[in-house]
């Protein structure tokens, strides 16, 4: 082979096609462009091949990530079709649970109709019975009640004791005059200090209360005597003075 000078200077330019014929020169200058074509071509290929090269690897490296998120994507979707399955199994345990539930729940309702129909109808017969029951109790002790503070102290007297015969004054005895005591003192004539009056337990029914009882520590008997029966003003006595004069 022989070397070729790639960037020939004027004075070779001038020498190498001295002395040559015309269609020499054709053919050369022919053989020359077609080799630089070659060249150019050859050239041309080299880049696109490594061109090719860098994008098959780059491809290849992009198949290679693709092919592993595929892959992701794939277990994942698995992964939520094997959860969605056991949702569709848990959605079908409950809806059975809730039809189960739906149908105890209904039996309670039906039963606990029945047991407030039951309830009720218990209920409306003690009611019932209740009434019938009273309404006979409240006729058995009827009785008129005579006015405890009338204004003539007799009529209650013998409408609360019709036994009793003594004269009235023993309710209420007149006052007897001591030498102690004052113009106005009133402690003999107390009912504090008069015997109980006989009481007709033939009258009362059991579980009755009384309205007025007797004794020292009775203060309802003494407001009674006290308005029934007019305290007697004491007279004074004709040895002591006046003690007021005109």
């Amino acid at each position: 082979m022989k070397p070729v000078e790639i960037n020939p200077n004027d004075e070779w330019i001038n020498m190498a096609m001295a002395g040559i014929s015309p269609e020499i020169l054709m053919k050369s200058a022919y053989r020359s462009v077609m080799f630089y074509i070659g060249q150019r071509e050859l050239e041309m290929q080299y880049k696109m091949n490594r061109v090719v090269a860098q994008c098959r690897q780059k491809c290849e490296s992009m198949h290679e990530k693709f092919a592993e998120k595929l892959e992701q994507l794939h277990t994942a979707y698995q992964k939520i079709a094997g959860r969605c399955q056991m949702m569709e199994q848990e959605i079908d345990s409950l809806s059975k649970d809730k039809q189960e539930l739906q149908e105890k729940f209904s039996e309670k309702s039906r039963q606990k109709r029945k047991l407030d129909e039951m309830y009720d109808q218990l209920r409306n017969e003690y009611d019932s019975m209740k009434r019938s029951a009273i309404q006979p109790a409240n006729n058995l002790f009827s009785r008129n009640e005579p006015d405890l503070f009338a204004n003539h102290a007799a009529t209650m007297l013998d409408s609360r004791n019709p036994i009793w015969k003594g004269p009235r004054e023993v309710s209420w005895p007149a006052r007897q005059n001591s030498p102690n005591s004052g113009p106005f003192d009133i402690s003999d004539c107390s009912p504090a200090k008069q015997a109980a009056m006989p009481v007709d337990f033939g009258n009362r029914r059991p579980g009755s209360v009384r309205a007025f009882g007797a004794g020292s520590g009775n203060p309802s008997m003494t407001l009674r005597n006290l308005i029934l029966s007019p305290i007697k003003r004491p007279q004074l006595s004709r040895s002591r003075p006046q003690m007021f004069t005109l």
